[in-house]
């Protein structure tokens, strides 16, 4: 087995752009540790300074088909991957596919242009005209994330087919009044994005998800809620990966497998000490590192797939690249060092990697019962039609609804729909006590619960 030590260089500038053969001087095709080197003590190689170890071939062939069928379809179109997305490109989407333009800054100097009520344009720019902007390209190569034309709100106009729309628009628009102007660049204004994307790529999540704002409450996944006989042919590949992780790492195994002990068993992977994977289709990633992830713990990635030739996953900070290919397993510190890929060399890849790992957010969560009536609790609220707060597109939650950290700014209307929402039913009036002492305090020892409120 090959064992590498290496010092660590500066590539920051690699963030968000894709690896080339250039960015490494070793291609690594063989069982392989790679360490840190630590200038103070050279020849230190432990579980410390490791920064990954690959092993060829671990996953049968069998192991590999049951993990493709169970999990190749987890892998979606998204547009939420950030700078690991890489360079915007020239559209979101696919071409012909219901891509979406990017907004150029020359696209919004000409709607600023025709909003400007103060001063006449000429008066701004030393009389010159739309016709004279310095350019009408597309944003840095560089840039990673922007906002969008709606599609959805251009094509029902006047304005006409959505390819090449906005110069249509400036034509008709210069020759107007300087009144219908405002009124054209107000409404055009309104087609474009709120949400800021990043280029779409082919990634999404299975198994168990923690709390953030939007969805307040543990969860599984989407993928595996709705196909879990099929997530479940992943297991015999997952528990195999669990089980190298542990002979290879057994340190770093044991501090995730002791963050997992203190977990609700439900939100773990059949028998892993995983929370969570990754699974991405033919995605050429750009540079980046993992967040999430437990940092006591360690990434991994594996690749299963009909082959591809290529796309070899880089570490330009120790110059090395890892042809990692159906079968083969790195654990490797996603969380630390900046990763990235090159690119495919042959025209049909088939692709699909896989990063399992433990959500560190995962441990503030309750049990499994509890996080589904937070969860049971919120969407009661969204079907509500008449309850107070509704309006369209709510997803039933607001500030402090589940009553967790009373305070000045508490929404007591909401503790008393939580509380009365708990105490409703008698298997989940226990939660009160365990989770939310402060109102089951105040209730035993303080007589009606409606005092509380006044």
């Amino acid at each position: 087995m090959k064992v590498i030590v290496r010092e660590k260089i500066d590539r920051e500038d690699i963030l968000g752009k894709f690896a080339t053969e250039e960015d490494f001087d070793l291609l690594i095709d063989e069982d392989c540790d790679l360490y840190d080197l630590n200038p103070l003590f050279p020849d230190k190689k432990d579980e410390e300074n490791i920064i990954f170890k690959f092993r060829k071939g671990v996953f049968t062939k069998e192991e590999c088909e049951l993990a493709y069928q169970g999990l190749r379809e987890a892998a979606v179109e998204s547009q939420n991957r950030g700078i690991a997305a890489g360079p915007r490109g020239d559209v979101l989407g696919a071409q012909n596919r219901g891509y979406r333009d990017w907004v150029t800054p020359y696209q919004l100097e000409v709607i600023d242009y025709f909003s400007n009520t103060k001063k006449s344009f000429d008066d701004l720019l030393g009389n010159k005209t739309v016709d004279d902007f310095p350019t009408k390209s597309n944003v840095s190569e560089d840039d990673v994330r922007g906002y969008v034309w709606l599609r959805s709100k251009v094509e029902p106009t006047k304005y006409g087919e959505y390819g090449g729309w906005f110069d249509r628009w400036v034509e008709k628009t210069k020759l107007l009044s300087k009144e219908e102007q405002i009124k054209e660049a107000s409404i055009v204004k309104n087609f474009i994005s709120t949400t800021n994307y990043a280029q779409s790529v082919m990634s999404g999540i299975a198994g168990y998800f923690d709390r953030y704002p939007r969805i307040p409450y543990g969860r599984a996944c989407t993928y595996n809620e709705n196909n879990p006989e099929k997530f479940a042919l992943s297991f015999p590949y997952l528990r195999k990966l669990n089980s190298i992780f542990q002979k290879e790492l057994p340190n770093r195994w044991q501090a995730q497998k002791d963050m997992a002990s203190k977990l609700d068993p439900k939100f773990l992977i059949d028998e892993t000490v995983f929370t969570t994977l990754t699974v991405n289709y033919n995605w050429r990633t750009a540079g980046h590192r993992d967040a999430g992830d437990l940092s006591s713990g360690f990434s991994n990635i594996s690749g299963i797939g009909k082959g591809w030739k290529g796309c070899y996953f880089t570490l330009p900070e120790w110059r090395i690249g890892v042809n990692l290919q159906p079968g083969d397993l790195l654990l490797v510190s996603n969380h630390e060092g900046i990763h990235t890929n090159t690119a495919f060399l042959d025209e049909s890849p088939d692709r699909v990697s896989i990063v399992a790992y433990f959500r560190e957010n995962m441990t503030s969560l309750k049990s499994f019962d509890y996080e589904n009536l937070r969860r049971e609790f919120i969407e009661r609220r969204r079907k509500d039609k008449s309850h107070p707060l509704q309006r369209s597109l709510w997803n039933g939650v607001s500030p402090n609804c589940f009553s967790d950290n009373p305070n000045d700014d508490q929404d007591w209307e909401a503790a008393r729909e939580w509380y009365d929402f708990l105490r409703s039913n008698p298997n989940s009036e226990k939660y009160v006590g365990l989770h939310h002492p402060w109102l089951k305090d105040h209730f035993e020892g303080g007589g009606s619960l409606d005092s509380f409120f006044e």
